[in-house]
């Protein structure tokens, strides 16, 4: 089996080092649009744990590793190629280290250009002739609906599509030029053909795998009928062509176009784009090579416009092209932080059921509030209440003030603590903190046996607003599920005139506005104060206490402490590396305001 049959039978597995976002979200989008395994196991970068990318619409992690070592060895065999985007000075290097680790690993490709020269003979010492390697300094190889090793093809969804890189064909397309590689790709597409195989060489002086190479891939691979080349004045890679025709090591058709007659124009030789692209000897010259070529029976065309028509006489043995629909990939947006719900917060379980307690094996909620209150609870109910408040208030998802506090003060490099502390300094009246003022008023209209209605008109008149009442996402007939969920407590008390004022309360409120309606921290205070007065025997006197004490509000502060603990180490565990909001997300500067 040749190479490039191996590749097309098997999952492909690609290390990165470096990083390079568009390059690897475009092969992630390759395999995904295929239907194949996701080929990219790890990026080998410093300043993170890990990198966010999607495949397909969904936003995915990739692990990231100091060193090719660190690579869990559970990924070893899955590991055929290096996509290596260092910058030239450190490609050598890291491509070396790389072989060391994976020495069974098919080839790799070195986008650098200007790669030293000693660093590139090196690599050719090593690894030429045993590794397939493009580059340095192009854009790597394609196996069409198998391997998309750098950004050959394109770097986003459509243009995977309209080049037809998902269908199998019989054209190889090899060329020194990254971008002309690319233009190679899309004129044989429309010329109506497939690809078998695409190859860009490299346009620095000493490409690691050598033409002869590729060329050589294309003669053994039996998917492959034909060959689109371009070349360029300057070396005599073109020669190889013309000797590997000449003994027969090369029977299958080429097309080709060599870049660069342009030269003749000017007085002395004209150094172009790419390293080698200089002509030091008269026969380097993209005239003496069309010539050569000819004289082997290579169709070398004189114009672009005739090598694209010269492109239909390639052989073809290609299936139809799949139907895709690549619009969700164009409509995805990242996330600007990557985190999970602690729990799931849209399934609030039910603590009360046919006037009964649901049992629960855990006892931390109701031994913490026994320990903020000086005594242990008594009360089965008591117990069990607290238990659900704590489960209840554990999380409520990673968009909140507190958790995205907590998350980009992890991002920042600070410690635990640290970050834990940034996330509960945002608890106040505006998020988690109103328990406490919601469980005083809930107290003095009690007190005062005052009527719901002068009771809101009372507090509104003096400019206060009713904490405790009030959602953004919910109201009336559509009601917050963790509130439903512990009312049903109501069932187990005697009276429970705390959680009836609140709710007679709402009932004024939301004739107002059907946004006004309880809310959880109203209905936990209120509920609190029933099951301590009715449960533990707390008298008035000894709930005013504990409301200076601000003990209601350490009901909301104690579980989602764990809350905020589970998003910073969730981000310490990823370590996407410092947060840094995007600026289409950026506000407007004050005196641009009107």
């Amino acid at each position: 089996m040749t190479i490039l049959e191996s590749i097309r039978a098997e999952q492909q597995g690609i290390v990165v080092s470096g990083n390079h976002p568009k390059i690897v979200q475009s092969i992630l989008d390759f395999d995904y649009l295929s239907g194949n395994e996701q080929s990219i196991l790890a990026l080998v970068t410093s300043g993170r744990k890990s990198q966010k990318f999607f495949w397909g619409t969904k936003e995915i992690l990739l692990p990231c590793y100091k060193n090719f070592a660190d690579i869990p060895t559970a990924l070893h065999g899955r590991v055929q190629f290096l996509l290596n985007v260092q910058s030239g000075r450190r490609a050598a290097e890291s491509t070396t280290a790389f072989f060391s680790v994976f020495p069974d690993a098919f080839g790799a490709h070195i986008f650098a250009e200007n790669v030293p020269e000693a660093h590139a003979t090196d690599l050719i010492a090593s690894y030429g002739g045993s590794k397939i390697i493009a580059g340095p300094s192009g854009v790597g190889l394609l196996v069409p609906g198998a391997l998309k090793l750098g950004a050959i093809g394109g770097v986003d969804a459509s243009q995977i599509v309209s080049n037809t890189l998902l269908t199998k064909g019989s054209v190889a397309v090899v060329s020194t030029s990254g971008g002309m590689t690319g233009e190679l790709i899309h004129a044989v597409s429309k010329a109506g053909k497939r690809l078998s195989f695409a190859f860009c060489i490299g346009g620095d002086r000493f490409p690691v795998s050598s033409l002869t190479e590729v060329l050589s891939l294309a003669e053994e691979d039996p998917d492959t009928k034909g060959i689109a080349y371009f070349g360029e004045l300057g070396g005599v890679d073109e020669y190889e062509i013309v000797e590997l025709i000449r003994s027969k090591k090369l029977t299958k058709p080429v097309v080709a176009y060599i870049a660069g007659i342009i030269d003749e124009s000017f007085d002395t030789h004209v150094q172009f784009g790419h390293a080698k692209a200089l002509v030091s000897h008269k026969d380097e010259s993209a005239r003496a090579k069309r010539e050569a070529l000819r004289s082997v029976g290579v169709m070398a065309a004189d114009s672009f416009p005739e090598f694209l028509e010269a492109l239909e006489s390639l052989p073809e043995s290609a299936g139809d092209d799949p139907v895709v629909d690549i619009s969700p990939l164009l409509a995805r947006r990242a996330s600007i932080l990557s985190t999970r719900e602690v729990l799931n917060v849209h399934e609030v379980p039910q603590f009360v059921e046919n006037g009964k307690i649901v049992p629960t094996e855990t006892s931390f909620m109701s031994s913490a509030v026994g320990g903020m209150l000086g005594k242990e609870l008594t009360s089965p109910i008591s117990k069990a209440f607290f238990e659900a408040v704590g489960k209840l208030l554990i999380d409520h998802g990673g968009h909140v003030s507190g958790a995205v506090t907590s998350m980009i003060t992890a991002r920042a490099g600070k410690d635990l603590v640290s970050s834990l502390s940034a996330g509960l300094l945002t608890i106040g009246p505006r998020f988690g903190g109103a328990i406490n003022d919601a469980a005083r008023l809930w107290m003095r209209g009690v007190a005062q046996n005052a009527s719901a209605v002068s009771f809101v008109e009372e507090t509104t008149k003096e400019g206060n607003l009713i904490l405790g009442i009030g959602h953004k996402k919910y109201r009336v007939g559509m009601p917050d599920p963790r509130v439903a969920s512990i009312e049903a407590f109501t069932n187990l008390l005697e009276h429970s005139k705390y959680f009836s004022f609140a709710r007679s309360v709402e009932a004024v409120t939301t004739g107002k506005n059907g946004s006004l309606i309880l809310n959880v921290d109203g209905a936990i205070a209120a509920l609190t104060l029933d099951i301590l007065s009715e449960c533990e025997g707390y008298s008035q006197k000894e709930l005013e206490i504990l409301a200076d004490a601000e003990f209601f509000n350490a009901l909301f502060v104690l579980p989602r402490s764990a809350g905020f603990m589970a998003h910073i180490i969730e981000q310490k565990r990823n370590d996407e590396g410092l947060f840094r909001l995007p600026d289409s997300l950026l506000f407007t500067r004050p005196d641009e305001l009107s």
